[in-house]
């Protein structure tokens, strides 16, 4: 005896939700929560359980990408503050040979910052309904943009220093 795999998956429990965001209609995000009927009752859209819990899955999945976003920002913030140290360093006390070598590695140091606080950017991909349920403190779009500005000053920082 063998099976198809939406058999089985139609054969599985609907009350197993392993996803930690509830299943909504794709149409007009209705909790679909309990329901037996395929069939949203707020609007009347069809839909399939496995399509409603796929969605879930990528929605959190994103999120959770999304999650360490103000980290990452002060983390850029922290290289780009690293980079600017650096090569006032290297230019007060007059290190010639060495400048080079710090303008280069001031240059990867600048495109990790403005990386790094771009990832704050990322929260528009989560749809406004799941933020809710993700974040304890919402990515800061302040805290990126300052690490994306401090990277492109530290860029023309070492371009012209």
């Amino acid at each position: 005896m063998s099976f198809t795999w939406d058999e089985l998956d139609k054969m599985r429990t609907r009350d197993r939700w392993d996803v930690p965001l509830p299943p909504l209609c794709s149409h007009c995000n209705y909790n679909l929560t309990g329901l037996r009927d395929e069939r949203c009752p707020e609007c009347g859209t069809p839909f399939r359980w496995p399509e409603v819990r796929d969605r879930a899955a990528r929605t959190w999945a994103l999120a959770m990408r999304v999650q360490h976003a103000n980290q990452d920002a002060t983390v850029g913030v922290a290289c780009g503050l690293v980079g600017w140290f650096a090569i006032l360093f290297v230019r007060v006390l007059g290190l010639g040979p060495i400048c080079v070598l710090v303008d280069v590695v001031a240059l990867f140091v600048a495109l990790l910052t403005v990386i790094l606080g771009a990832q704050v950017l990322n929260i528009r991909q989560v749809p406004k309904w799941a933020r809710a349920y993700m974040f304890k403190s919402p990515p800061s779009l302040l805290l990126g943009a300052a690490a994306m500005l401090l990277g492109l000053s530290l860029m023309v920082g070492a371009l012209l220093l």
